[in-house]
Protein backbone atom coordinates (compact mmCIF):
# COMPACT_ATOMS: atom_id res chain seq x y z
CA UNK A 1 0.00 0.00 0.00
CA UNK A 2 2.69 2.36 0.95
CA UNK A 3 4.70 1.78 -2.34
CA UNK A 4 1.03 2.08 -4.46
CA UNK A 5 0.65 5.77 -2.96
CA UNK A 6 4.21 6.80 -2.93
CA UNK A 7 3.54 6.37 -6.76
CA UNK A 8 0.77 8.18 -7.16
CA UNK A 9 1.61 10.87 -5.33
CA UNK A 10 4.02 12.09 -8.31
CA UNK A 11 1.65 10.60 -10.68
CA UNK A 12 -1.01 13.37 -9.23
CA UNK A 13 1.28 16.09 -8.53
CA UNK A 14 1.81 15.50 -12.48
CA UNK A 15 -1.38 15.95 -13.28
CA UNK A 16 -2.24 18.77 -11.79
CA UNK A 17 1.03 20.60 -13.41
CA UNK A 18 -0.53 19.40 -16.82
CA UNK A 19 -3.93 20.89 -15.65
CA UNK A 20 -2.91 23.90 -14.69
CA UNK A 21 -1.14 24.31 -17.95
CA UNK A 22 -4.07 23.64 -20.03
CA UNK A 23 -6.37 26.00 -18.34
CA UNK A 24 -3.87 28.80 -18.39
CA UNK A 25 -3.33 28.54 -22.22
CA UNK A 26 -7.18 27.97 -22.72
CA UNK A 27 -7.51 31.10 -20.45
CA UNK A 28 -4.68 33.14 -22.21
CA UNK A 29 -6.29 31.89 -25.57
CA UNK A 30 -9.68 33.39 -24.51
CA UNK A 31 -8.06 36.42 -23.18
CA UNK A 32 -6.31 37.01 -27.02
CA UNK A 33 -9.62 35.97 -28.75
CA UNK A 34 -11.30 39.26 -26.76
CA UNK A 35 -8.63 41.43 -26.34
CA UNK A 36 -5.07 40.53 -28.72
CA UNK A 37 -3.42 43.54 -26.94
CA UNK A 38 -3.47 42.38 -23.87
CA UNK A 39 -3.02 39.21 -23.89
CA UNK A 40 0.38 40.48 -25.72
CA UNK A 41 0.97 42.64 -23.00
CA UNK A 42 0.53 39.67 -20.42
CA UNK A 43 2.53 37.37 -22.32
CA UNK A 44 5.47 39.78 -22.92
CA UNK A 45 5.62 41.23 -19.50
CA UNK A 46 5.81 37.74 -18.22
CA UNK A 47 8.96 37.40 -20.16
CA UNK A 48 10.31 40.84 -18.74
CA UNK A 49 9.47 39.74 -15.00
CA UNK A 50 10.77 36.54 -15.58
CA UNK A 51 14.21 37.64 -17.05
CA UNK A 52 14.23 40.54 -14.41
CA UNK A 53 13.93 38.17 -11.57
CA UNK A 54 16.54 35.58 -13.05
CA UNK A 55 18.74 38.24 -13.36
CA UNK A 56 18.59 39.49 -9.82
CA UNK A 57 18.51 35.93 -8.18
CA UNK A 58 21.30 34.92 -10.14
CA UNK A 59 23.51 37.82 -8.97
CA UNK A 60 22.30 37.70 -5.55
CA UNK A 61 22.88 34.43 -4.76
CA UNK A 62 25.95 33.97 -7.12
CA UNK A 63 28.22 34.08 -3.48
CA UNK A 64 26.62 30.48 -2.53
CA UNK A 65 26.28 29.10 -5.49
CA UNK A 66 28.84 30.15 -7.61
CA UNK A 67 27.33 28.85 -10.82
CA UNK A 68 28.30 31.10 -13.82
CA UNK A 69 26.13 29.53 -16.17
CA UNK A 70 22.97 30.32 -14.07
CA UNK A 71 24.72 34.23 -13.83
CA UNK A 72 25.09 34.50 -17.51
CA UNK A 73 21.61 33.14 -17.84
CA UNK A 74 20.62 36.04 -15.98
CA UNK A 75 22.85 38.55 -17.64
CA UNK A 76 21.76 37.75 -20.67
CA UNK A 77 18.15 37.80 -20.26
CA UNK A 78 18.18 41.15 -18.38
CA UNK A 79 19.54 42.76 -21.48
CA UNK A 80 16.95 40.88 -24.39
CA UNK A 81 14.45 41.66 -21.59
CA UNK A 82 15.10 45.13 -22.59
CA UNK A 83 14.55 44.93 -26.35
CA UNK A 84 11.28 42.86 -25.21
CA UNK A 85 9.65 45.54 -23.29
CA UNK A 86 10.28 47.90 -26.56
CA UNK A 87 8.52 45.55 -28.90
CA UNK A 88 5.79 45.83 -26.36
CA UNK A 89 5.36 49.04 -26.01
CA UNK A 90 5.73 48.96 -30.36
CA UNK A 91 3.22 46.90 -30.89
CA UNK A 92 0.61 48.06 -33.26
CA UNK A 93 -2.18 49.85 -31.49
CA UNK A 94 0.23 50.30 -28.42
CA UNK A 95 0.47 54.07 -29.23
CA UNK A 96 2.67 54.47 -26.30
CA UNK A 97 5.90 55.07 -28.62
CA UNK A 98 6.08 57.56 -31.51
CA UNK A 99 7.13 54.72 -34.13
CA UNK A 100 4.54 51.95 -33.02
CA UNK A 101 3.67 49.77 -35.53
CA UNK A 102 4.15 46.53 -37.00
CA UNK A 103 7.26 46.74 -38.61
CA UNK A 104 9.07 48.25 -35.51
CA UNK A 105 7.28 45.88 -33.19
CA UNK A 106 8.32 43.16 -35.57
CA UNK A 107 12.36 44.24 -35.53
CA UNK A 108 12.59 44.37 -32.16
CA UNK A 109 10.98 40.99 -32.05
CA UNK A 110 13.60 39.49 -34.55
CA UNK A 111 16.24 41.91 -32.47
CA UNK A 112 16.07 40.00 -29.14
CA UNK A 113 15.29 36.72 -30.87
CA UNK A 114 18.66 37.03 -32.20
CA UNK A 115 20.26 37.65 -28.69
CA UNK A 116 18.53 34.78 -27.42
CA UNK A 117 19.78 32.54 -29.58
CA UNK A 118 23.55 34.09 -29.27
CA UNK A 119 23.10 33.33 -25.73
CA UNK A 120 21.64 29.91 -25.74
CA UNK A 121 24.56 29.15 -28.26
CA UNK A 122 27.23 30.36 -25.53
CA UNK A 123 26.12 28.69 -22.79
CA UNK A 124 27.70 25.49 -23.07
CA UNK A 125 30.92 28.14 -22.73
CA UNK A 126 30.13 28.44 -18.93
CA UNK A 127 29.62 24.99 -17.48
CA UNK A 128 32.35 24.59 -15.27
CA UNK A 129 34.30 27.03 -16.66
CA UNK A 130 35.26 30.76 -15.41
CA UNK A 131 34.64 33.50 -18.12
CA UNK A 132 35.13 37.32 -18.29
CA UNK A 133 31.54 37.84 -17.59
CA UNK A 134 31.61 41.70 -17.53
CA UNK A 135 33.22 41.60 -21.41
CA UNK A 136 30.82 39.29 -22.42
CA UNK A 137 28.00 40.81 -20.86
CA UNK A 138 29.02 44.21 -22.13
CA UNK A 139 29.19 42.88 -25.64
CA UNK A 140 25.72 41.91 -25.56
CA UNK A 141 24.56 45.47 -24.05
CA UNK A 142 26.67 46.37 -27.13
CA UNK A 143 24.65 44.07 -29.61
CA UNK A 144 21.33 45.35 -27.67
CA UNK A 145 22.08 49.04 -28.13
CA UNK A 146 23.20 49.00 -31.59
CA UNK A 147 19.97 46.96 -32.86
CA UNK A 148 17.78 49.74 -30.76
CA UNK A 149 19.82 52.21 -33.12
CA UNK A 150 19.35 50.58 -36.21
CA UNK A 151 15.60 50.08 -35.41
CA UNK A 152 14.82 54.01 -34.39
CA UNK A 153 17.77 56.02 -35.07
CA UNK A 154 19.60 54.74 -37.63
CA UNK A 155 16.82 53.62 -40.08
CA UNK A 156 19.00 50.79 -41.17
CA UNK A 157 17.24 47.71 -39.76
CA UNK A 158 16.04 45.55 -42.33
CA UNK A 159 12.09 45.66 -42.58
CA UNK A 160 10.22 42.45 -41.24
CA UNK A 161 6.61 43.01 -41.62
CA UNK A 162 4.75 45.26 -44.49
CA UNK A 163 0.83 45.83 -44.46
CA UNK A 164 0.83 44.85 -48.14
CA UNK A 165 2.97 41.89 -48.19
CA UNK A 166 2.81 40.52 -44.54
CA UNK A 167 6.71 38.72 -43.72
CA UNK A 168 9.67 40.09 -45.44
CA UNK A 169 12.14 37.54 -46.64
CA UNK A 170 14.58 38.82 -44.28
CA UNK A 171 11.99 38.12 -41.51
CA UNK A 172 11.87 34.67 -42.78
CA UNK A 173 15.15 34.27 -43.03
CA UNK A 174 16.29 35.46 -39.67
CA UNK A 175 13.67 33.09 -38.16
CA UNK A 176 14.96 30.09 -40.03
CA UNK A 177 18.75 31.51 -38.93
CA UNK A 178 17.23 31.70 -34.91
CA UNK A 179 16.28 28.08 -35.18
CA UNK A 180 19.53 26.65 -36.29
CA UNK A 181 21.13 29.05 -33.70
CA UNK A 182 18.78 27.64 -30.82
CA UNK A 183 19.34 23.99 -31.96
CA UNK A 184 22.99 24.08 -32.24
CA UNK A 185 23.28 25.26 -28.94
CA UNK A 186 20.94 22.73 -27.38
CA UNK A 187 22.84 20.17 -29.14
CA UNK A 188 25.70 21.72 -27.55
CA UNK A 189 24.29 21.21 -23.85
CA UNK A 190 23.26 17.40 -24.66
CA UNK A 191 27.31 16.90 -25.45
CA UNK A 192 27.80 18.26 -21.87
CA UNK A 193 24.84 17.23 -20.30
CA UNK A 194 27.06 14.85 -17.38
CA UNK A 195 28.11 18.46 -16.30
CA UNK A 196 24.70 20.34 -15.94
CA UNK A 197 22.04 19.62 -13.05
CA UNK A 198 19.60 17.60 -14.48
CA UNK A 199 16.88 19.88 -13.64
CA UNK A 200 18.13 22.97 -15.27
CA UNK A 201 19.11 21.04 -18.39
CA UNK A 202 15.62 19.19 -19.00
CA UNK A 203 14.43 23.36 -18.64
CA UNK A 204 16.69 24.62 -20.76
CA UNK A 205 16.24 21.75 -23.43
CA UNK A 206 12.92 22.04 -23.24
CA UNK A 207 12.91 25.99 -23.58
CA UNK A 208 14.74 25.26 -26.77
CA UNK A 209 12.65 23.19 -27.92
CA UNK A 210 9.57 25.62 -27.20
CA UNK A 211 11.32 28.64 -28.36
CA UNK A 212 11.96 26.85 -31.71
CA UNK A 213 8.26 25.94 -31.94
CA UNK A 214 7.68 29.23 -31.68
CA UNK A 215 9.86 30.75 -34.43
CA UNK A 216 7.72 28.15 -36.63
CA UNK A 217 4.75 29.63 -35.44
CA UNK A 218 6.47 33.24 -36.09
CA UNK A 219 7.06 32.18 -40.02
CA UNK A 220 3.33 31.34 -40.70
CA UNK A 221 1.19 34.80 -39.89
CA UNK A 222 0.05 37.49 -42.06
CA UNK A 223 -1.83 39.47 -39.37
CA UNK A 224 0.01 40.60 -35.97
CA UNK A 225 -3.47 39.99 -34.32
CA UNK A 226 -3.78 36.49 -35.94
CA UNK A 227 -4.32 33.05 -34.64
CA UNK A 228 -0.46 32.00 -35.62
CA UNK A 229 1.02 35.06 -34.01
CA UNK A 230 -0.95 34.02 -30.78
CA UNK A 231 0.28 30.50 -30.57
CA UNK A 232 4.05 32.06 -31.32
CA UNK A 233 3.23 34.06 -27.92
CA UNK A 234 1.51 31.38 -25.82
CA UNK A 235 4.60 29.08 -26.77
CA UNK A 236 7.17 31.95 -25.61
CA UNK A 237 5.33 31.60 -22.20
CA UNK A 238 6.36 27.97 -22.27
CA UNK A 239 9.53 28.45 -22.84
CA UNK A 240 9.58 31.34 -20.05
CA UNK A 241 7.83 29.03 -17.67
CA UNK A 242 10.70 26.41 -18.27
CA UNK A 243 13.39 28.68 -17.36
CA UNK A 244 11.21 30.02 -14.30
CA UNK A 245 11.17 26.33 -13.16
CA UNK A 246 14.65 25.37 -14.08
CA UNK A 247 16.47 28.31 -13.47
CA UNK A 248 14.61 30.47 -10.97
CA UNK A 249 13.79 28.03 -8.42
CA UNK A 250 17.23 26.27 -8.75
CA UNK A 251 18.35 29.94 -8.08
CA UNK A 252 16.44 29.50 -4.62
CA UNK A 253 17.48 26.13 -3.89
CA UNK A 254 21.44 25.77 -4.43
CA UNK A 255 22.07 28.96 -2.40
CA UNK A 256 19.64 27.95 0.14
CA UNK A 257 21.90 24.10 0.25
CA UNK A 258 24.69 25.92 0.30
CA UNK A 259 24.02 27.89 2.94
CA UNK A 260 22.48 25.17 5.30
CA UNK A 261 25.62 22.98 4.47
CA UNK A 262 27.70 26.00 5.40
CA UNK A 263 25.85 26.41 8.74
CA UNK A 264 26.15 22.35 9.52
CA UNK A 265 30.06 22.65 8.29
CA UNK A 266 30.26 25.61 10.78
CA UNK A 267 28.77 24.03 13.88
CA UNK A 268 31.34 20.78 13.76
CA UNK A 269 34.37 22.86 12.09
CA UNK A 270 36.91 25.20 13.55
CA UNK A 271 37.06 28.22 11.48
CA UNK A 272 40.47 28.90 11.84
CA UNK A 273 41.75 25.35 11.21
CA UNK A 274 39.43 23.80 9.37
CA UNK A 275 39.48 20.80 11.47
CA UNK A 276 36.66 19.69 13.98
CA UNK A 277 35.74 21.47 16.38
CA UNK A 278 34.94 20.19 20.08
CA UNK A 279 31.47 19.27 19.45
CA UNK A 280 32.62 17.79 16.19
CA UNK A 281 35.28 15.88 17.64
CA UNK A 282 32.65 13.98 20.12
CA UNK A 283 30.69 13.10 17.41
CA UNK A 284 32.97 11.50 15.62
CA UNK A 285 34.41 9.62 18.92
CA UNK A 286 31.01 8.80 19.49
CA UNK A 287 30.66 7.17 16.56
CA UNK A 288 34.55 5.75 16.45
CA UNK A 289 33.78 4.13 19.54
CA UNK A 290 30.05 2.40 18.75
CA UNK A 291 31.54 1.11 15.45
CA UNK A 292 34.66 -0.42 17.43
CA UNK A 293 32.08 -1.63 20.43
CA UNK A 294 30.46 -3.90 17.30
CA UNK A 295 33.94 -4.66 15.68
CA UNK A 296 35.65 -5.24 18.45
CA UNK A 297 38.46 -2.90 18.03
CA UNK A 298 40.44 0.11 19.86
CA UNK A 299 40.97 3.52 19.81
CA UNK A 300 43.94 5.94 20.31
CA UNK A 301 43.76 8.93 21.53
CA UNK A 302 46.58 12.01 21.59
CA UNK A 303 45.90 15.09 23.30
CA UNK A 304 48.56 17.68 21.96
CA UNK A 305 49.53 20.85 23.62
CA UNK A 306 51.49 23.71 22.17
CA UNK A 307 54.58 24.52 25.20
CA UNK A 308 55.27 28.25 25.43
CA UNK A 309 52.33 29.07 22.72
CA UNK A 310 51.47 32.44 24.68
CA UNK A 311 54.82 33.85 23.98
CA UNK A 312 54.31 33.73 20.69
CA UNK A 313 50.88 35.34 20.61
CA UNK A 314 52.95 38.33 22.96
CA UNK A 315 55.98 38.41 20.91
CA UNK A 316 54.53 38.68 17.24
CA UNK A 317 51.05 38.65 17.82
CA UNK A 318 47.88 37.12 17.11
CA UNK A 319 47.80 36.94 13.69
CA UNK A 320 51.37 35.00 13.59
CA UNK A 321 49.48 32.92 16.42
CA UNK A 322 47.47 31.84 14.17
CA UNK A 323 49.63 30.96 11.36
CA UNK A 324 51.41 28.90 13.71
CA UNK A 325 48.19 27.37 14.77
CA UNK A 326 47.53 26.77 11.57
CA UNK A 327 51.11 25.11 10.93
CA UNK A 328 50.50 22.82 13.74
CA UNK A 329 47.26 21.64 12.17
CA UNK A 330 48.82 20.48 9.09
CA UNK A 331 51.43 18.53 10.74
CA UNK A 332 48.97 16.99 12.41
CA UNK A 333 47.08 16.37 9.58
CA UNK A 334 49.98 15.03 7.73
CA UNK A 335 51.22 12.89 10.25
CA UNK A 336 47.94 10.67 10.67
CA UNK A 337 45.71 8.69 8.10
CA UNK A 338 42.58 9.69 6.41
CA UNK A 339 40.65 7.98 8.09
CA UNK A 340 41.61 9.30 11.90
CA UNK A 341 39.85 12.11 13.60
CA UNK A 342 41.62 15.66 14.12
CA UNK A 343 40.30 17.91 16.14
CA UNK A 344 41.41 21.86 17.62
CA UNK A 345 39.19 21.57 21.20
CA UNK A 346 40.32 25.43 21.88
CA UNK A 347 43.03 27.75 22.06
CA UNK A 348 46.35 25.77 21.22
CA UNK A 349 44.87 22.14 22.65
CA UNK A 350 44.18 19.27 19.76
CA UNK A 351 43.10 16.20 19.99
CA UNK A 352 43.63 13.16 17.49
CA UNK A 353 41.06 10.07 17.30
CA UNK A 354 43.34 6.99 15.61
CA UNK A 355 40.57 3.96 14.73
CA UNK A 356 41.97 0.28 15.28
CA UNK A 357 45.04 1.83 16.61
CA UNK A 358 46.56 -0.28 19.72
CA UNK A 359 48.98 1.48 22.22
CA UNK A 360 52.29 1.42 20.40
CA UNK A 361 51.00 2.56 16.96
CA UNK A 362 49.33 5.54 19.04
CA UNK A 363 52.69 6.25 20.71
CA UNK A 364 54.23 6.25 17.25
CA UNK A 365 51.98 8.51 15.78
CA UNK A 366 52.66 10.72 18.71
CA UNK A 367 56.28 10.25 18.32
CA UNK A 368 56.12 11.14 14.70
CA UNK A 369 54.30 14.39 15.51
CA UNK A 370 57.02 15.17 18.15
CA UNK A 371 59.47 14.90 15.45
CA UNK A 372 57.68 16.95 12.85
CA UNK A 373 56.75 20.14 15.35
CA UNK A 374 60.51 20.23 16.16
CA UNK A 375 62.00 19.54 12.94
CA UNK A 376 59.38 23.04 11.97
CA UNK A 377 59.88 24.92 15.00
CA UNK A 378 64.43 24.72 14.50
CA UNK A 379 63.44 26.04 10.71
CA UNK A 380 61.03 29.20 12.14
CA UNK A 381 62.01 31.85 13.52
CA UNK A 382 58.32 33.01 15.00
CA UNK A 383 57.78 28.98 16.45
CA UNK A 384 62.00 28.98 17.53
CA UNK A 385 60.64 28.48 21.13
CA UNK A 386 57.92 26.13 20.48
CA UNK A 387 57.70 22.23 21.76
CA UNK A 388 54.75 20.03 22.13
CA UNK A 389 53.45 17.81 24.49
CA UNK A 390 51.41 14.35 24.03
CA UNK A 391 49.69 12.74 25.97
CA UNK A 392 48.61 9.27 25.07
CA UNK A 393 45.67 6.77 26.13
CA UNK A 394 43.59 3.67 24.72
CA UNK A 395 39.96 2.45 24.53
CA UNK A 396 38.55 -0.89 24.44
CA UNK A 397 35.05 -1.87 23.88
CA UNK A 398 34.98 -3.50 27.11
CA UNK A 399 36.00 -0.25 29.25
CA UNK A 400 33.02 1.13 31.57
CA UNK A 401 34.35 4.77 29.74
CA UNK A 402 33.24 7.09 27.24
CA UNK A 403 34.81 10.17 25.67
CA UNK A 404 35.41 12.18 28.26
CA UNK A 405 36.99 9.87 30.56
CA UNK A 406 39.42 8.61 27.98
CA UNK A 407 40.12 12.24 27.02
CA UNK A 408 40.78 12.68 30.81
CA UNK A 409 43.30 9.76 31.01
CA UNK A 410 45.23 11.47 27.69
CA UNK A 411 45.29 14.97 29.03
CA UNK A 412 47.03 13.55 32.40
CA UNK A 413 49.36 11.48 30.27
CA UNK A 414 50.00 15.09 28.33
CA UNK A 415 50.52 17.02 31.55
CA UNK A 416 52.97 14.38 33.14
CA UNK A 417 54.92 14.82 29.74
CA UNK A 418 55.13 18.45 29.92
CA UNK A 419 55.94 18.49 33.91
CA UNK A 420 59.25 15.91 33.27
CA UNK A 421 60.47 18.95 30.65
Amino acid sequence: MKSVTSQAIPTAAAAARVASTAALIATLVWIGLRNYLFFHALVEGFSVVVAVVTYVLASCTYRYAKDDLLLFIGQAHVVIAVLDFLHLLSYQGMGVLVCSCANTATQLWIAGRYLWGLTFLLLPLFIRRRLPRPAITAALIGLAALMAWAVFAGDVFPVCFTQENGLTPFKLASEAAIIAITATGALLLGCRRAEIDPGLYRALIFAAAATIASELCFTLYDNVYGLMNMAGHILKIVACNSLFQGVVLKGLRAPLDSIFAELRASAVRDSLTGLYNRHGFQQAAIKEMNTASQTGGSIGALLADLDKFKRVNDTFGHQAGDEVLKTFAAILGGSVKPSDTVARLGGDEFAVLLPGAGLDEARAVAASIRDATRSWARSSSTASTLDVSIGVALWLPHMQADIDTLMREADRAMYDEKASK
